[in-house]
């Protein structure tokens, strides 16, 4: 498993409540199951069978890191496109942005969340920094299986950062690629709402193998025998 380290952005963001990332903590990952084999038998005996009791949904629970909502954030789609930056206390918009929430040093919004180009898209800046060895990429995208906790409703965006030749730091002795983790989030729908709070789970990350190509190929059996 590749090494991964984290940092704080500056000590603006430090001070202004960046979360420190850790494990996942789905708590459809501690449940208590009982024993059985065959789960359709368990439902037959009157059993719910839920998705938390496939052994491949516990173990994803577990695995890479989550990342936290440093402070309040709350998304709405503007009823039209505002041309002009607009700001008040704990309040900002632009492009289809409607943003409020806490304030946050160093954004173009002036709060946790900021616009991106007056699109449908906002980030929410997490003020924490993630350095992955050069020879992976690095994944950061919703957390697994979200639905069965409940997710704040924010509809977030997966992607890879790659280690830019600008985005570059030796640590202990290997090059490292950064990556300052501004999560990125489509605005909810006309008409709704989304809100989280200082602490929420925000996103999903790891660092994963770099591969020039991958090819999918048909299994084809051979032939029964005569």
């Amino acid at each position: 498993m590749p090494e991964l380290y984290w940092a704080y952005e500056n000590a603006a963001c430090r001070d202004a409540g960046a979360i420190v990332p850790e494990p996942p903590d789905m708590t459809y990952a501690h449940r208590t199951l009982p024993a059985a084999k065959d789960l359709a038998r368990e439902a037959e005996l009157g059993r719910p069978v839920l998705p938390f009791d496939c052994p491949p949904v516990r173990l994803i629970a577990g695995y890479g890191f989550q990342v936290y909502c440093p402070g309040e954030v709350v998304l709405k789609r503007a009823d039209h496109r505002r041309r002009l930056r607009s700001f008040a206390t704990n309040h900002a918009s632009f492009g289809l942005a409607d943003i409020g929430g806490d304030p946050w040093p160093q954004s173009d919004s002036g709060l946790v969340a900021s616009w991106i180009s007056g699109s449908e898209f906002v980030k929410i800046q997490t003020g924490i920094m993630v350095f992955f060895p050069i020879d992976t990429y690095l994944y950061q995208g919703p957390l697994p299986n979200a639905g069965l906790d409940g997710d704040g409703g924010a509809d977030v965006m997966a992607g890879l950062e790659y280690p830019h030749a600008k985005r570059q730091r030796e640590i202990a002795g290997a090059t490292y690629g950064w990556s300052c983790l501004n999560v990125i989030v489509r605005l909810p729908p006309q008409g709704q709402v989304v809100k989280l709070g200082r602490g929420d789970p925000l996103a999903w990350f790891f660092a994963v193998p770099k591969r020039a190509e991958v090819s999918l190929t048909r299994y084809r059996p051979i032939p029964s025998e005569a």
